[in-house]
C-alpha cells in the first residue's frame, strides 16, 4: 500500500459528515461499487472556511503484479440528515523509478521517504540494489513486496559482492501528473566494525527532491 490524501470542501453548511469511498481496478475497466470498497472518514481541517476535510487513503502498490492501475473515489455526504453521493473520480496510478549511485561503498541501505503532492501522507520505499542477484519469493521472510526492497542480517556481506559504482533503484506511486517530493536515506548495517555504521538524509541542497509523475 502507500498512502494519498484526499480533499474535500464544504459547499453549504448544512452539510454533517463526508468520508470518501475508494477501489481500484485494472486500466481500462470500470469500478466496482458492491460494497467491498474501501472507506475512510474525513476530518474537518481546522480554521478552514468554507470547511475542508482531508483523509488519508490507501491504495495497492501493484493490481495483478501490475505497478498501474486505476483508482475510483467517490465521496458520500450527510447534508441536512439525507447522505448523499457525488460523481465518481478515476485517475490512473502509475509508478516511477528513483536510482541513487554509490560511487564509494560506503553504503549497504538506500530508503526513499516520499509524499504525493504534500506531506500529509508519507511513505517509505525500500530501493534495490542492481546486480545483488538473489533466490528470493515475494512471500519468503525478508521480502518486502510492498517496500520493493530486501532486508537481511548478512546484507554487508552480500554487498560486497556487487562492484562499484552500485546502483540502487526504489520506485514512487501517484496519479498520473501529480508532484513526488522524496529525499534519501542512505544506512550502513551489519558492518564489520559497529561503529561504522551510520544513517544520514540526502536532500536536494536542504530542498526535497520532486519528480512528476508524467
Amino acid at each position: 500500500m502507500f498512502q494519498l490524501t484526499k480533499v474535500w470542501t464544504d459547499q453549504d453548511p448544512s452539510i454533517q459528515m463526508v468520508a470518501v469511498r475508494y477501489t481500484w481496478s485494472a486500466l481500462g475497466e470500470a469500478a466496482t461499487w458492491d460494497g467491498t470498497e474501501e472507506t475512510e472518514v474525513m476530518r474537518v481541517v481546522p480554521n478552514t472556511d468554507p470547511k475542508m476535510r482531508q483523509a488519508v487513503i490507501e491504495p495497492p502498490r501493484y493490481f495483478h503484479d501490475k505497478d498501474s492501475f486505476l483508482l475510483h473515489h467517490r465521496f458520500m455526504y450527510v447534508q441536512s440528515g439525507q447522505e448523499q453521493l457525488s460523481e465518481v473520480f478515476s485517475e490512473e496510478i502509475v509508478s516511477r523509478e528513483i536510482d541513487y549511485l554509490d560511487q564509494e561503498g560506503r553504503i549497504t541501505e538506500v530508503r526513499l521517504l516520499w509524499g504525493v503532492d504534500s506531506w500529509n501522507a508519507p511513505n517509505w520505499t525500500q530501493a534495490n540494489l542492481e546486480g545483488l542477484h538473489l533466490q528470493t519469493l515475494p512471500d519468503r521472510a525478508g521480502h518486502d513486496r510492498e517496500g520493493e526492497g530486501l532486508a537481511d542480517d548478512a546484507i554487508y556481506e552480500l554487498i560486497q559482492t556487487v562492484p562499484l559504482p552500485r546502483r540502487y533503484v526504489g520506485k514512487v506511486w501517484g496519479p498520473r501528473g501529480a508532484q513526488v517530493e522524496y529525499r534519501y536515506q542512505l544506512l550502513r548495517t551489519n558492518s564489520p566494525l559497529p561503529e561504522d555504521d551510520f544513517a544520514m538524509w540526502i536532500t536536494d541542497n536542504g530542498h526535497n527532491f520532486r519528480v512528476s509523475l508524467d
